[in-house]
């Protein structure tokens, strides 16, 4: 009796001491999510990620009690600035995906359509693409320019 109650505790101890390193490691720490708009201009954050400010648009945590001044020493903007689009940014051009969800919806591309935003935009709203792409110094005001489709 004494041998098999010398057994199960060399066997529970064994299990447990493969355990150990999963409950001793230190959680790596999470980095704050980085801005996906450049911060230029946008200094304001709880104007459009204040709780219930904007629809679309993530809101900051309910632990965040911090002003707008603190944004900035977590959350690092995007790297750089994303290329100024082609043509005017009116009401007539309002629905982005209207042009460019083409591709993106797995068609074929067409020569000289609108280019399909990248898998990491599937998320975005429509209502969130101004936040970061602005209308090019050169795009005419009033339609497309170049290659590109209203």
């Amino acid at each position: 009796m004494r041998l098999l109650r010398a057994a199960l505790g060399l066997a529970a101890a064994l299990s447990l001491g493969a355990l150990r390193p999963a409950f001793s490691q230190p959680a790596a720490p999470q980095r704050p999510p980085q801005m996906l708009h450049p911060a230029a201009g946008k200094q304001d954050c709880l104007s459009c990620h204040g709780r219930g400010a904007a629809e679309h648009i993530t809101s900051v945590p309910a632990g965040h009690s911090y002003g707008n001044g603190a944004c900035g020493m977590c959350h690092k903007p995007i790297a750089a600035t994303p290329k100024g689009v082609p043509h005017a940014l009116d009401d007539a051009h309002a629905d982005c995906r209207k042009c460019h969800a083409q591709a993106a919806e797995g068609a074929a591309p067409v020569p000289g359509a609108a280019p399909a935003p990248p898998p990491s935009h599937a998320a975005f709203h429509v209502s969130t693409c101004r936040l970061c792409h602005e209308a090019a110094p050169s795009a005419p005001p009033g339609g497309a320019g170049g290659d590109h489709a209203p």
